[in-house]
């Protein structure tokens, strides 16, 4: 109005006015829009006492989707504001068109992450998972990778840490290609197309480490109907494992611990039992954590007593003492690779 210098009504389909530069007649009945809406054409009024109430102007109906939705009126003389009229009638269709596609994609995205969610925790079971996935233009049969985000560490505050992990979530949607769910209140899950190799796409990493708040662990990559349970199975189990195990760092991958992580799921088995014994043993004698750092420095450092006195700063002796202490507590030999590697995945079996 301000621009055009002339008054603008706006009714919905049965000719009630929503908006007006007239306050007094809000709410009321139009009744050139009712009539424009109704016989679905524009209504012009030439003379003030044609219809009850109506100042001469023209009113055109608003379409969208096929249907007459409401009716915008202009007012004055008819041969003076029908092209300001069709104008803004023009505007005001682009208006809730847009609307209705921004409201339709974020319908599909709400849509795409409770799929998304329902499947990862397996409350879809996978037969069903391609009837939920083609409506919503998901290829279920689309090698993905799945990616688990959680808080990294105590929040300041619940709905700060809320907040963040919405805003994740918003920006990992944003990228192409990428699903993502809320599978807890402080748990998400993304998937993101597979590439070549067994990493993230690198606009989803580079999302993931502009959040210093977060932690997350990519599994490997999975396809077909089992592959949003699967995924994030994987995913969640690596994330386990880079805790149970001391992993530093706030990404972590599948192939950091493949081994680890495919025993893990031995956790509460007698054979996950057997093999964590060694380890619970060690945890339970070393009181300062020295032997166990010793050991984890030993088995990354590919069991070089040199390497590994290196990075602790310490005599290469003292290195061989501790592992010597190690066995002692374990009844493992740390000068043979299977006792190593079964102290190593004891660890990773161990709650």
């Amino acid at each position: 109005m301000s621009v055009l210098g002339r008054n603008v009504n706006v009714m919905d389909a049965d000719g009630v006015i929503l908006g007006t530069g007239s306050p007094a007649r809000a709410g009321t009945v139009h009744e050139g829009a009712l009539l424009a809406a109704r016989q679905r054409r524009v209504v012009e009024v030439r003379d003030a006492d044609t219809l009850h109430g109506v100042q001469p102007g023209v009113n055109l109906p608003l379409r969208s989707g096929g249907h007459v939705i409401g009716v915008v009126g202009v007012t004055g003389d008819p041969d003076e504001v029908r092209v300001l009229g069709d104008l803004i009638r023009v505007t005001a269709e682009l208006m809730v068109d847009q609307a209705t596609a921004a409201e339709s994609q974020q319908w599909r995205l709400r849509e795409r992450g409770e799929l998304v969610a329902q499947a990862a925790t397996g409350a879809i079971p996978p037969r069903a998972v391609a009837d939920w996935a083609a409506p919503l233009g998901v290829d279920v049969e689309a090698r993905r990778v799945a990616v688990v985000v959680v808080p990294d560490g105590p929040p300041e505050s619940v709905e700060e840490e809320a907040g963040s992990l919405r805003a994740l979530a918003r920006d990992l949607a944003g990228v192409r290609g990428v699903l993502v769910g809320r599978v807890a209140p402080r748990e998400l899950v993304a998937y993101a197309p597979a590439g070549s190799g067994s990493g993230l796409p690198a606009a989803v990493s580079e999302l993931l480490e502009a959040h210093p708040e977060v932690r997350y662990a990519a599994g490997p990559a999975f396809g077909g109907p089992t592959a949003f349970a699967r995924g994030y199975q994987a995913a969640r189990a690596t994330l386990t494992v880079a805790s149970a195990m001391g992993a530093g760092g706030r990404r972590h991958h599948f192939d950091d611990e493949p081994l680890a992580v495919l025993v893990s799921a031995l956790a509460g088995d007698w054979r996950g039992d057997l093999l964590a014994e060694p380890w619970q043993r060690l945890a339970a004698a070393d009181r300062n954590g020295e032997l166990t750092e010793t050991f984890r420095a030993y088995v990354r450092h590919q069991a070089s007593t040199t390497a590994t006195a290196a990075a602790l700063h310490v005599h290469r002796n003292t290195v061989r003492y501790r592992l010597g202490r190690i066995g002692e507590i374990t009844g493992l030999d740390m000068d043979r690779l299977v006792d190593v590697v079964w102290l190593h995945l004891g660890a990773a079996v161990t709650r």
